[in-house]
């Protein structure tokens, strides 16, 4: 395991399939919610904070994504320095590749989703989809803009549900794709009253 610190906001951490099979996690652990992998998390950090003077003292982002055949990379960046990353990437305006920020939440039951989604505010760029994977729902977004509405959205989510570091991609290789499309706006427009 290695610990990589970006900026003050930001780390990544390189983990590989060895290590975490030494821990007795397999990869679908590490995309969902468990005590396993919570105690994996709070490892991470604890020497991360050791390492590279990385203290984690307000809300953050996690992602975990596939390195090469045999590692993962989990970048954890600090929430106030992302939403300012994403300010001034509009103000500069660079001709440079746009990232996609993608969220998943998990829901441990159906109910929970349908009062996180009814209370959502609009978005007009949003893109969503709903996957099903060992009895939990999966919802991944897109495109939640920035700003006080997205910080509303983020608090409604935390609420009902739970962020993860899954992403659509394993969702969609290993879990049950329900809704593979605006799923927020087919879940109000069913189950939602206005």
């Amino acid at each position: 395991m290695r610990v990589q610190k970006v900026n003050e906001h930001t780390i990544r951490i390189f983990i590989s399939l060895t290590e975490l099979t030494d821990r007795d996690i397999t990869m679908a652990d590490l995309f969902q919610r468990s005590a396993k992998t919570e105690q994996l998390f709070w490892e991470l950090i604890a020497q991360a904070r050791e390492e590279v003077d990385f203290n984690l003292d307000q809300p953050f982002w996690i992602q975990a994504t596939v390195a090469t055949n045999d590692e993962f990379v989990i970048t954890i960046m600090k929430q106030e320095e992302q939403l300012e990353s994403l300010f001034k990437e509009k103000s500069v305006r660079k001709p440079t590749k746009t990232r996609v920020t993608e969220l998943v939440y998990a829901f441990a039951d159906f109910e929970d989703l349908i009062s996180a989604v009814s209370r959502l505010p609009e978005f007009s760029q949003l893109t969503s989809a709903l996957y099903k994977l060992n009895d939990e729902y999966y919802l991944v977004l897109k495109r939640l803009g920035a700003g006080k509405k997205r910080l509303m959205a983020e608090a409604i989510l935390d609420e009902y549900g739970e962020i993860v570091a899954a992403t659509g991609i394993f969702l969609t290789e290993h879990g049950k794709s329900i809704i593979p499309m605006k799923a927020v706006e087919t879940l109000k427009a069913s189950f939602c009253s206005n």
